[in-house]
């Protein structure tokens, strides 16, 4: 089945919002590109969008024929509620094998810290340090490799709060990277929800090949409401969703636990804090990395 490329192209302030859109249709795997017309070699500081001018940013995802047709609908319309008028374009891939073509870019990914976390694909070899806690994982089309900040910005902070034996909820879980590092980081259980069921399914892969189904549960929905309240719950999510869902998520943290919220960019912490304060919870630690991150809130 062919793959396509499909992309919202949007100005430099609507990048979240289109974001945003991918998450309402249950795609997690949207990436910001920034298509140029002259190459430059000039260094571009990431939080300077003057340069923007010059190119095109798109918010792309690479999905199948099929999953395109389910969410094609969807997509326009929530793009056109956030968006505007935008254009929405879907362009079929080259012709090659997509399961393996992530062998050329996807190395190991080392998480420094006390308890230090290494992402590992199986086809890299690796003997592991004392004290690193190793994870297996195949990247797919659900977002989370230990690539990107936001996600670095989680498992480090994992490793820093999460207690033995804790209960965690990981919301929005993707690959499920945060769900299995949490089980190999000592948590009793982990819920692992996501609105898309191809998340869902990579999820349980990744806890299978990490030998974690019996403590990693992947669900597809969003908050459970039939599990009580969590010591520790992780939502790498966008600024936008984590405001929406702020209540929901909120309400599953137990009197003195934790939340982790990344996936948002500096300028947005303010907003993000004030939302999860309105219901209860207080700040207690700021982590940056570039222009992302992650925060850690206490019940």
């Amino acid at each position: 089945m062919p793959l396509l490329r499909v992309a919202i192209a949007v100005d430099a302030a609507e990048v979240e919002a289109a974001v945003a859109a991918w998450e309402i249709v249950g795609v997690r795997s949207s990436s910001v590109e920034y298509q140029f017309d002259q190459p430059s070699e000039e260094p571009w500081p990431s939080h300077d969008n003057r340069l923007l001018a010059q190119g095109t940013v798109e918010v792309a995802a690479y999905i199948d024929a099929k999953r395109w047709q389910q969410i094609e609908t969807r997509l326009r319309d929530a793009a056109a509620r956030l968006l505007g008028e935008h254009a929405v374009t879907a362009a079929a891939m080259p012709d090659r094998d997509w399961r393996t073509a992530w062998h050329d870019h996807f190395d190991i990914v080392r998480i420094p810290g006390d308890r230090p976390i290494v992402i590992r694909p199986p086809h890299r070899a690796y003997r592991p340090a004392e004290r690193e806690i190793v994870l297996d994982l195949v990247p797919g089309l659900a977002f989370g490799t230990g690539q990107h900040q936001s996600t670095r910005l989680c498992l480090r902070l994992l490793a820093q709060h999460l207690e033995r034996d804790s209960r965690v909820l990981d919301v929005g879980t993707g690959s499920g990277i945060l769900a299995c590092a949490a089980a190999l980081l000592g948590a009793q259980s982990v819920i692992a929800t996501d609105i898309d069921p191809l998340a869902v399914d990579a999820a349980r892969q990744t806890a299978r090949q990490n030998g974690l189904s019996d403590r990693v549960d992947a669900r597809e929905g969003s908050i459970p409401d039939d599990d009580g309240n969590f010591d520790l719950v992780a939502a790498n999510l966008t600024a936008d969703i984590l405001q929406w869902l702020a209540d929901d998520i909120a309400s599953a943290v137990k009197p003195g636990g934790k939340l982790i919220a990344s996936g948002l960019i500096a300028a947005r912490r303010d907003q993000v804090a004030a939302a999860f304060e309105s219901q209860g919870l207080q700040v207690t630690q700021t982590a940056t990395e570039d222009d992302w991150i992650g925060l850690v809130f206490e019940r």
